[in-house]
């Protein structure tokens, strides 16, 4: 898998028989298929192999001990092959043959999920292994690594796949410890290289903690070449604001980008939708997918594939039958009548094809965002914390309060709950930084910080239970609740108050800090606003205030071309060379916008590649882009 292309994909089973497809074989129907999802912009899609119909083996019991392993149907005794000797099916391989004929004919790449044992909540193995752990039993990691170093092997020359998927989701197979899922990962992944060392291992998991208590990005990114999301909106913190808006709309670009930084290894989102008709109509849908497909092109990540392919909610079985998600979601009907995101998938595949620049160079980042450790609700913190920095002018990347920290001229460390956020050696790191130019924020949530006093200038009195609060920042005023109020008892002469609360005390000061800056606000603005719906549109208070304080400080280390002028439509910057540089505006609303098309800091626009000049501005359609050239 080439990472530096960008996938335009869709999760499949076959609209004729979905997750039956391998026991129901229809090569034609599966031709239909692939028909309709390339002639709509389709190029990859992640394909599932069910795990009872590739390795259908049934444990043959004598005295409560399992006598031998048989071949489903019938019992068969496991043939002296190596197939046999791997309890792989002979005829599903076949169709899976035809499978990948059938996708080069028609220029799909695939991305292979082999331990498919979960699926739309519903869980499958061969009835070898029924009632037991697939992550921990040793019999079952056994036949499983037997499985993928046969299946791997075998399958490693065909030139449609470019990716081997561990499987859909494979940490909701059961709750373990963390250290034994890394066991599991690591003895999979293994068998994988053995058979094909040529080809990436993707992870396949929906999501992934954080902190070192359990098994987290970090961790799975040493076991796998390429990280996954699977960042649906009704089920995380995004579903406070319509599909067609600026949260969910950017968030999978975020999550994606997480990962990639912690991980260090690529990451694309593997799965995405709407869920359907309860949270979204058709055409809401589409346009929610055109905005995700531009935000996460131009924020580097390196694919985006749609759940699902083709509608699954006409079968009548589990879990189709009894279980919402999964059924009604494909970019195409039951009979392959393409729905309006196929008509997006489409539109923007056309738009990669003819777009000048073959691959867009990264675009800049001025901040690093630090993670603290236990961080609260993490996601939406971080959502926050990257949409506040964009309104600012600032792009950021992220990186973990216990990894060595990337140069940057400026550290945000965002809604601080914890009481050991970073360890003390990472801390002085960070303040010999400052001390010798960079700026730091940091947002307080409900515990004191290490040093605050040498950090912020500020000594704090006392505190108390939280109440509602009107802040004054430039004279715009701001409401904002946290857990505890924060009594100040003396301001440092280093320290210069930005912003008041109601009784005329400090709650978000700027300190000198040897050649550096601090600064520090005592409410936890990111959190805070993150429970609040619409808290990113134009009609919002301007939050992003806050971090337009300590932006002019990296701004000035890495000026842009380009600033909007608009609280939706956010926009990333590629250098192209010393002299020009394009950017690429995402309007992440419902309604069309027109924002000024002059540059800042001696670049001024000189082509618009994408969309249209309005007078003086540049015209962005609702849930769209514009794409304008900058140059010196």
């Amino acid at each position: 898998m080439k990472t530096n292309r960008y996938y335009i994909g869709a999760n499949y089973w076959a609209s004729h028989a979905s997750i039956n497809m391998w026991s129901e074989w229809d090569a034609d129907a599966v031709e239909r298929d692939f028909i309709a999802l390339s002639s709509h912009g389709v190029d990859c899609l992640r394909m599932f192999l069910l795990w009872p119909d590739f390795q259908p083996l049934k444990a043959i019991m004598a005295n409560d001990v399992v006598y031998e392993y048989r071949m489903m149907p019938g019992e068969r005794p496991l043939p002296d092959t190596e197939a046999g000797r791997a309890g792989v099916s002979e005829e599903a391989c076949a169709h899976f043959a035809e499978f990948c004929r059938l996708a080069d004919k028609y220029s799909l790449k695939l991305i292979v999920g082999l331990l498919t044992g979960h699926m739309s909540f519903r869980f499958y193995s061969p009835q070898a292994f029924e009632g037991k752990n697939f992550l921990t039993d040793p019999t079952v990691i056994k036949w499983e690594i037997r499985f993928v170093r046969y299946f791997v092997k075998r399958f490693r020359g065909e030139p449609s796949i470019i990716a081997w998927d561990l499987g859909n989701e494979c940490s909701n197979y059961s709750k373990i410890p963390p250290d034994q899922f890394y066991v599991w990962n690591t003895c999979i992944t293994a068998a994988i290289r053995e058979s094909d060392p040529d080809r990436p291992v993707v992870s396949g998991l929906a999501s992934l903690p954080l902190d070192d208590d359990s098994f987290n990005v970090r961790e799975h990114a040493e076991c796998v070449d390429i990280l996954t999301t699977h960042p649906y909106q009704i089920f995380s913190n995004t579903a406070i604001d319509p599909v067609d808006s600026l949260l969910p709309e950017i968030d999978p670009a975020v999550r994606a980008s997480l990962y990639e930084n912690l991980g260090g290894k690529p990451a694309f989102i593997e799965e995405c939708g709407s869920i359907g008709y309860v949270n979204a109509s058709e055409r809401s849908e589409a346009a929610a997918l055109r905005a995700m497909l531009f935000s996460s092109w131009a924020h580097g990540n390196h694919g985006f594939f749609w759940w699902c392919a083709f509608d699954q909610g006409q079968f009548d079985y589990a879990p189709y039958d009894w279980n919402n998600y999964g059924s009604d979601y494909g970019l195409f009907r039951a009979g392959r009548d393409p729905k309006p995101t196929a008509l997006v998938t489409s539109e923007f595949s056309d738009f990669l094809s003819d777009f000048e620049y073959a691959e867009l160079p990264p675009h800049t980042t001025e901040a690093v965002c630090i993670v603290p450790r236990q961080l609260t609700n993490p996601m939406k913190t971080l959502d926050s914390t990257f949409i506040l920095a964009k309104q600012a002018n600032l792009d950021i990347k992220f990186a973990h309060a216990e990894e060595p920290l990337p140069d940057a001229p400026l550290y945000i460390m965002p809604s601080v709950y914890s009481s050991k956020p970073i360890s003390l050696h990472r801390l002085n790191d960070l303040l010999c930084r400052v001390r010798s130019g960079a700026s730091l924020y940091i947002s307080l949530g409900d515990t004191l910080f290490r040093r605050i006093t040498e950090l912020t200038g500020l000594t704090i009195e006392s505190r108390e239970r939280g109440r509602a609060e009107r802040i004054e920042l430039d004279g715009e005023y701001f409401t904002l609740q946290s857990g505890y109020r924060y009594n100040i008892e003396s301001v440092a002469d280093t320290c210069t108050p930005l912003a008041h609360g109601e009784d005329g005390r400090p709650v978000y000061t700027v300190n000198r800090y040897g050649d550096g800056k601090i600064y520090f606000s005592l409410y936890p603005l990111e959190a805070i606003i993150a429970d609040r719906p619409s808290s990113f549109t134009d009609s919002a208070p301007d939050y992003a205030g806050f971090y337009r304080k300590f932006a002019a400080d990296a701004l000035s280390v890495s000026p842009r071309a380009y600033q909007s002028d608009c609280r939706e439509v956010l926009m990333t910057e590629h250098i192209i060379d010393s002299s020009r540089r394009v950017v690429v505006m995402i309007n992440y609303s419902s309604r069309p916008k027109t924002i000024t098309a002059a540059g800042i800091n001696g670049y001024k626009p000189v082509r618009v590649l994408r969309g249209e000049r309005d007078g003086d501005g540049i015209a962005v359609p609702a849930n769209d882009a514009a794409i304008v050239e900058f140059a010196l």
